[in-house]
Formats: structure tokens, sequence, C-alpha cells
């Protein structure tokens, strides 16, 4: 009876092992986290890229006077919540394809509205007003 208990309990120590083994080859060589990694990289990079192009457009559209102070503050909070959307998504450690189409699609919907709040023709100093009324 001993030799049946100790033959069973090295057979499951030695699965044990094996799996174990199997599972850190998995982690280290079969899915690709450094791929995935890189990757992860790449879409921060592209989304904080169009993300300073687009800040950098807000400003210069209120330094001009095509922005009201409404409409660039309005913009301004549309980008604060891509950024809290980026953070959210990032809390995992990386950024995956579909959560990547999401932030770009965000991005694609604000830079539609800072090109119709430029061009929609409502000055800052509208209707020889001050900034007082805006």
């Amino acid at each position: 009876m001993k030799s049946i208990l100790t033959k069973s309990a090295l057979g499951v120590l030695a699965l044990g092992l094996i799996a174990t083994s199997a599972q850190a080859g998995w982690d280290r060589d079969g899915y690709g986290h450094k791929q995935a990694y890189q990757q992860s990289r790449a879409y921060s990079q592209q989304i904080n890229a169009r993300q300073d192009r687009q800040r950098d457009r807000i400003q210069a559209g209120m330094r001009s006077g095509q922005l009201t102070r409404f409409e660039f503050r309005e913009l301004m909070r549309e980008q604060h919540d891509i950024r809290a959307m980026e953070q959210r998504f990032r809390a995992d450690g990386r950024i995956d394809a579909r959560e990547f189409h999401r932030l770009d699609r965000a991005l694609d919907l604000a830079n539609r509205n800072i090109k119709l709040e430029k061009r929609d023709r409502q000055a800052r100093h509208a209707f020889g007003h001050g900034h007082r009324f805006n």
C-alpha cells in the first residue's frame, strides 16, 4: 500500500513540475509578451501624438480668436476625457487593438469637433465687444 501511495505521489509531483515548466515556457516564448508590449507602446505613441496635435490646434484657435472660451473649455474637456479613457485602458499594463480602435474613434470625433468649432464663425471678440462677453 505504501509503495502505491509513494508512486502516485511521485507521479503527481512529476506532472506538476512538467506543467509548471510548460507554463513558464508558454509565458516566455509562446505568447509573445514582448511583441504585445511593443505594439501597445506603438499604440500609445500614436495616440499621444494625435492628442498633442489636437491640443495645439485648440490652443491656436483660442489665440487667433476662432474659438470662444466656452468652445475652448468644451474641446479641452473632450481631450481630458480621451486621456482618462486611455489611462483606464492602460490600467492592465497595455493597450490592445480593440482599445486602440476605441481611442482612435474618439480622437476622430474630437478632430471633427475641433474643425467645426474653429470654422463656425463665432469669434471670441464678436460684434465689436471685448472679451468679457465671450
